[in-house]
């Protein structure tokens, strides 16, 4: 006996018909399923069945709906169909809904049988070619998963943990395309960080490949460098490095006619500076905290790997406590609506001063959370590449628990920031002090304590919003914090009308007159109030606190 070649379905509602074709073709060696209308033959469909006959014309579900249903959900099997010569509109409906061929009644065997091994030959070399596109696609998934890895290995480098005075955070999120995105720190010491952040130009491993070598052209560079600074005593500015860096890799660039931007920043904790040198990067954003605003930065010079004509220029931009410098890939600015809109610089830029208040890496999370709200995806174009570096407040007072904490006599510590009259401020105002009072007095401020400063700074400025402005929303407030003679102070400046407090009626708790609650709550959180008027027009209200009085802090400290 002949092994069987495999199972053949055969739909059609004419019993003869069935008990025909079911002789033809088990004696071509095949397993005969017969059903009498197309939901029978759905409901009997395996997996394991090489070709299918329909009848066009069936009771319950015709040939046409049962067609479609094997098109469907066996996308391999391309069934053919049995018609009656009136019928033939209904035979192109059905070549056309993904029938392999038709033949008319009464049939010839021959052509018949014929016909169903081209089908099962062919469906055959579909289901292989299916095979290997989808092996072909896993290979891709598993390659752009490799690079993926290599990408976050080679070009995406870790921050320092714990660098005096600055916070960082940094995120890649990757498109589905392999992209140049690059990005490195290197603590030069204690007092100078260095940044780099850069694209090459395209997509896929070439561009990876190429960030990848060009972190190691600045390694190797610096490395070089600092061996010098050793002799000489002079680490050398980042315009130099990224000299050294161009002239050694321009010819490998020009070749592979591809170019990276970039910008190489260093921070200067001493002299509070931020020293770059841009090549062709998006603009950074640096966040003003005393002002509010926003300044784009950007140089003069093209990116790596175009001839340059003029020495690579080096800029600086100086920086206070809560200052922010955001720097991104194109990735944030061109993530585009369906309708084709891209998100822009212009948004990015406004998002900045937004979430100024909350740590760098919630300003990454809040910023990406918006550019989803905006195009609809969680995937864009190309990646998703930001370093943010946020400059904390000094820290003044030693931090080891195992060390005396005392203060200086001298003033120490200063600094401050501008707002406007308007109590939306308020909530940004309270951050401020907030991030003050821990800078001041980091171990001798509790939770509490600082909550009750909080109070008393949104009394002050809520007084100087109604009664010295009179509601007006658009007026200066600047509001310093420093330490002087082991105190907290807090500085209010304004120029509304002038306030007396000796003037002000004491509050009556019994609820018989409204008002004087405030300068009350003020007078026993602060241990000095200070209210003066300047010669240059400006109020002037100063708030004492030392951190050992209070009604919860510890007598013995």
């Amino acid at each position: 006996m002949n092994a069987v070649r495999g199972k053949i379905l055969i739909a059609d509602d004419d019993p003869t018909v069935r008990i025909v074709l079911t002789k033809l073709f088990e004696k071509s060696g095949f397993e005969v399923i017969a059903a009498q209308n197309g939901k029978e033959a759905v409901e009997r469909l395996t997996s394991d069945i090489l070709a299918v006959i329909l009848d066009l014309d069936m009771p319950e579900m015709n040939g046409i709906g049962c067609l479609r249903y094997i098109r469907q959900h066996m996308e391999d099997i391309s069934p053919i169909m049995l018609t009656a010569n009136e019928d033939i509109s209904s035979a192109v409906e059905a070549m056309r809904s993904g029938a392999f061929d038709y033949i008319t009644k009464p049939f010839n065997p021959r052509k018949l049988t014929a016909l169903v091994d081209k089908a099962i030959a062919t469906d055959a070399q579909a289901r292989r070619l299916h095979q290997v596109e989808a092996e072909l696609a896993h290979a891709r998934e598993h390659e752009i998963e490799m690079a993926a890895r290599i990408q976050q290995t080679l070009l995406m480098g870790a921050p320092p943990r714990n660098f005096k005075g600055l916070e960082i955070a940094n995120a890649t999120i990757p498109s589905h395309k392999v992209d140049g995105d690059f990005y490195d720190f290197i603590a030069v010491d204690s007092q100078h960080l260095d940044v780099i952040v850069g694209d090459v130009m395209g997509k896929g491993i070439a561009s990876a490949l190429m960030g990848a070598a060009t972190k190691s052209y600045f390694m190797h560079v610096i490395h070089e460098s600092g061996c010098a600074a050793c002799h000489s005593n002079a680490y050398p500015e980042p315009d130099a490095i990224v000299s050294g860096v161009h002239a050694a890799m321009i010819h490998q660039m020009e070749a592979l006619e591809t170019f990276v931007t970039l910008c190489y920043a260093r921070f200067d904790m001493a002299l509070r500076q931020m020293r770059f040198v841009d090549c062709g990067h998006m603009r950074t954003i640096h966040y003003r905290c005393q002002t509010g605003d926003c300044t784009l930065l950007e140089g003069v010079n093209m990116p790596l790997g175009f001839p340059e004509t003029v020495p690579f220029t080096l800029h600086t931009e100086s920086f206070a406590p809560g200052d922010i410098f955001f720097f991104y890939s194109d990735g944030l600015t061109e993530a585009m609506t369906a309708e084709g809109q891209l998100f822009g610089e212009e948004r990015l830029t406004a998002l900045v001063p937004k979430y100024a208040a909350v740590p760098p890496d919630q300003i990454i999370h809040r910023i990406w959370k918006d550019i989803v709200a905006f195009s609809g995806s969680e995937t864009f174009r190309d990646d998703f590449t930001c370093v943010v570096v946020k400059i904390t407040p000094f820290r003044l007072i030693p931090s080891d628990s195992h060390r005396a904490v005392s203060a200086p006599s001298e003033k120490h510590g200063e600094f401050s920031m501008k707002f406007s009259s308007d109590l939306s401020e308020l909530s940004r105002i309270r951050h401020f002090v907030r991030d003050g009072c821990i800078a001041v007095f980091p171990q001798l401020l509790n939770e509490d304590r600082i909550s009750m400063i909080e109070l008393a700074v949104t009394e002050v400025v809520t007084n100087i919003i109604r009664h010295a402005y009179g509601g007006v929303s658009d007026k200066p407030i600047e509001i310093s914090i420093g330490f002087e003679n082991n105190a907290l102070m807090i500085e209010f400046l304004d120029q509304g009308k002038s306030f007396d407090p000796d003037r002000a009626p004491p509050p009556k708790f019994d609820g018989s007159r409204e008002g004087g609650f405030g300068l009350y709550i003020i007078s026993h959180i602060a241990d000095d109030v200070v209210y003066e008027k300047r010669q240059n027009n400006t109020n002037r209200t100063l708030l004492k606190i030392y951190p050992g009085h209070g009604p919860d802090s510890d007598p013995d400290v």
